[in-house]
């Protein structure tokens, strides 16, 4: 063999060593090598209502388009389909030294149902790319959600950019129910006190000594949020406890009782707030009788208190604090 055949025999060994013990690029670096320059992503926000663990109303409220385009023409129609890759959040966080949190591959979606076609002699599809809230039920509030988009394109296209990046900050509302007010006995209105509704009764008596009061009174429920999938159902019960005596008490700076047994009744314990509305359809009613057991000059006290209904799915839970509270004040005229 020639000193020329021998040589370019050697050189051709060692090309096919070099490709044959050359490794394939670790996730990481493929995934930097795939992105290039391209290291930003699209700001979005959604947001969702929340009950009882159950989240409804999922809305993407802004949104900015991301064109969907060929490296060339596409010589025929061509269809790229655009697929949400979880996997690729871990390297994000790696290239970018960030913190974004996993999320469930049902939690997103991407727009038109990730199809997005290109006609022949075109290079970008008619409709953009973006993100759209699915289910936050996995989800947190007031987090900021990365999603990660791959594109793929079928009869043998090339994408211009074969991966992008979407944040999406997520809002989730929790459903929660609030005494707003009700009915008025003569002159006596309810209102806001101590962050209750509040009903304070001076009763006078007629000639024959009978107190002249309310034989019931209606209370009016209210929804913080509007509740998109199904109405909602609000639960009472009553409260003479001595927690709440001294507590009003002690915030009103005047020595109350408890109301005197027999006195009261809630005759209806529950009410409805209507889907997508505010304010209850119906109320709770709070009756009285045997107003012969007040004595006069003294201040009585009692409370209608909200509770949800673990059995009902559609309980939403009272409001924390006061919010939950009916209360109703006698004070019997000398």
């Amino acid at each position: 063999m020639s000193d020329n055949k021998s040589a370019i025999y050697i050189a051709l060994i060692l090309i096919i060593v070099q490709f044959s013990c050359k490794k394939e690029d670790d996730p990481l670096t493929a995934l930097a090598r795939e992105l290039g320059s391209y290291k930003y992503s699209y700001i979005e926000t959604g947001s969702a209502i929340r009950l009882n663990g159950a989240t409804s109303g999922n809305t993407t409220l802004t949104y900015r388009g991301f064109p969907v385009s060929l490296a060339g023409s596409a010589s025929g129609e061509t269809v790229v389909t655009a697929t949400i890759d979880t996997s690729l959040i871990a390297a994000y966080n790696t290239l970018y030294n960030e913190s974004n949190p996993s999320i469930d591959t049902k939690a997103f979606r991407p727009s038109f149902n990730g199809t997005f076609r290109i006609a022949a002699n075109e290079k970008t599809a008619a409709d953009s790319l973006y993100i759209l809230l699915n289910d936050a039920s996995g989800l947190e509030n007031n987090t900021l959600y990365l999603v990660p988009v791959r594109l793929s394109a079928n009869n043998g296209g090339k994408v211009a950019t074969s991966v992008v990046f979407f944040k999406m900050m997520v809002t989730i509302t929790a459903v929660d129910l609030y005494v707003n007010g009700g009915a008025a006995f003569e002159y006596t209105y309810p209102y806001a006190r101590n962050g209750s509704q509040y009903w304070g009764f001076y009763l006078s008596q007629d000639e024959a000594g009978n107190v002249i009061g309310p034989s019931s009174l209606d209370i009016s429920i209210a929804a913080g949020v509007r509740f998109p999938a199904g109405e909602l159902h609000a639960y009472a019960v009553t409260d003479v406890s001595d927690s709440l005596i001294n507590a009003f008490s002690a915030a009103a700076y005047t020595s109350y009782e408890r109301f005197p047994e027999g006195t009261y009744s809630l005759t209806k314990a529950s009410a409805v707030v209507a889907a997508n509305t505010l304010n209850s359809s119906d109320s709770l009613k709070l009756s009285f009788s045997n107003y012969s057991a007040f004595k006069p000059g003294t201040f009585y006290l009692m409370g209608v208190k909200l509770v949800a209904d673990q059995q009902d799915p559609l309980s939403a839970p009272p409001r924390n604090g006061a919010g939950a509270y009916a209360l109703f004040s006698f004070y019997i005229l000398q």
